[in-house]
C-alpha cells in the first residue's frame, strides 16, 4: 500500500512538472498580426502576417515588427511603412494608442491614395488588436499631422 502511495505521489509530481513546463512554454510563444502590402498586376492589397514572438507581446513590439517589414520567406510582400521609419515613442492614454514616428514616415513614403490608406490601416490594425487599445493617434516627430502624403486625413483618433 505504501509503495502505491509513493508511486502516485511521484506520478503526480511528474505530471504537475510537465504541465507547468508546457504552460510556460505556451506563454513564451505568443502570436500577433502585422500588415504588409501585396502587389498584384492591377491592385495593392493589405494582407495580415502572423508573427510568433518569445518575449511578451506589447503594442510597441507589434509596431517594431511592422517596421521590420516582411521576412525572407514572404517574398511577395512589401513593407506598408517606409523602411527608414522609426518609432520614436508609443503611449496608451484613455484606450488610445499615441504612436510617434520619425519624419521618414512622411518623407520616404512613395505612393498614391491607396498605398497611403494601406499605410494608415497597417498601423491602426496592428495596434487595435490589443484589447487595451480602441483608437490610434499618429504623430510625426511628436506633432499631429493632417496627412502623411496629402490623400488621407489622419488628424484625429483613428478607430
Amino acid at each position: 500500500m505504501r509503495q502505491i502511495l509513493i508511486l502516485l505521489l511521484v506520478l503526480s509530481l511528474a505530471l504537475s512538472g510537465y504541465l507547468y513546463y508546457e504552460q510556460n512554454r505556451l506563454k513564451q510563444a505568443e502570436q500577433l498580426v502585422v500588415y504588409f502590402i501585396r502587389a498584384t498586376p492591377t491592385n495593392f492589397l493589405l494582407v495580415p502576417a502572423v508573427r510568433t514572438v518569445s518575449e511578451p507581446v506589447t503594442p510597441q513590439k507589434a509596431v517594431e515588427l511592422l517596421l521590420a517589414g516582411p521576412d525572407e520567406t514572404e517574398e511577395f510582400l512589401h513593407p506598408a511603412v517606409p523602411v527608414e521609419t522609426k518609432l520614436l515613442g508609443l503611449t496608451i492614454e484613455n484606450r488610445t494608442a499615441v504612436a510617434n514616428f520619425s519624419e521618414e514616415l512622411r518623407t520616404k513614403f512613395v505612393g498614391g491614395s491607396q498605398l497611403e490608406s494601406h499605410l494608415v490601416n497597417a498601423i491602426v490594425s496592428t495596434l487595435i488588436q490589443f484589447p487595451e487599445i480602441d483608437q490610434v493617434r499618429i504623430l510625426i516627430e511628436g506633432k499631429p499631422v493632417e496627412s502623411i502624403a496629402g490623400h488621407i486625413y489622419i488628424d484625429y483618433n483613428l478607430p
